[in-house]
């Protein structure tokens, strides 16, 4: 909550944009140090690429919003859940970025959510980064995958870049809230082909599965460097 605020503050001056989340970046990338946290990003070449795309990452806890600092692509708004439009100082930095809320208990406001998205998509040529289990997961199995970020891909005709984090467990106790340092893995992995699939389902399920697989092996060698 400090970094969104010191990061909304120092934004201010920059108006409203996709790229203030840079600046604020910086900050939570300097947190990481006293905080005993190091991120290793995998194949960021892929993020590179200028055209629209939707990112989906797997989501742990509130320490993502870190590891995300380091695999942010430039033009990228995040798709939030509408509780943390009234989060202090989040809210401040999440209104800068130009991010964008999803109620996900009206069916009516969250496909009008999609619709000002795919517009933004369109128009201005941008990344949504969405978490598309919809809220925080510490199991070592991904949630059931919420359908929006595949209905947009679908819909404005896009990729989708998946994005996963290894397990916090070796330097986070979520229950106890307890941090102890450690590395975390990110790997980008190859964009998947929204248009290849007949259907959203099919789509979101074949993205969870090379997700999941990916997690396991991810989790493999995260334990190895948290020893």
């Amino acid at each position: 909550m400090i970094g969104g605020f010191v990061g909304g503050i120092a934004s201010i001056p920059y108006g409203k944009s996709a790229n203030n989340h840079f600046r604020m970046f910086k900050i939570f990338q300097f947190m990481t140090w006293p905080m005993g946290i190091e991120f290793e990003l995998r194949n960021a070449e892929i993020l590179n690429d200028e055209k629209p795309y939707i990112v989906i990452a797997n989501h742990q806890s509130a320490l993502d919003v870190l590891g995300m600092s380091y695999a942010w692509p430039v033009n990228c708004i995040v798709m939030l859940k509408s509780s943390l439009r009234y989060f202090p100082g989040f809210n401040l930095c999440a209104y800068l970025c130009e991010s964008v809320y999803i109620n996900r208990f009206s069916k009516e406001k969250a496909h009008k959510t999609v619709d000002s998205t795919l517009h933004e998509i369109v128009s201005k040529k941008r990344k949504v980064w969405i978490y598309p289990e919809g809220t925080r997961n510490a199991n070592n199995e991904l949630a059931t995958f919420k359908k929006g970020a595949f209905i947009l891909a679908k819909q404005a005709k896009i990729p989708i870049v998946p994005c996963v984090f290894s397990t916090h467990k070796f330097f986070y106790n979520q229950a106890e809230k307890k941090l102890t340092g450690g590395k975390c893995i990110i790997d980008i992995l190859p964009e998947v082909d929204s248009s290849k699939f007949e259907t959203v389902d099919e789509l979101s399920t074949h993205c969870r599965n090379i997700m999941q697989q990916h997690r396991y092996k991810l989790d493999a060698e995260a334990a190895n460097l948290n020893l």
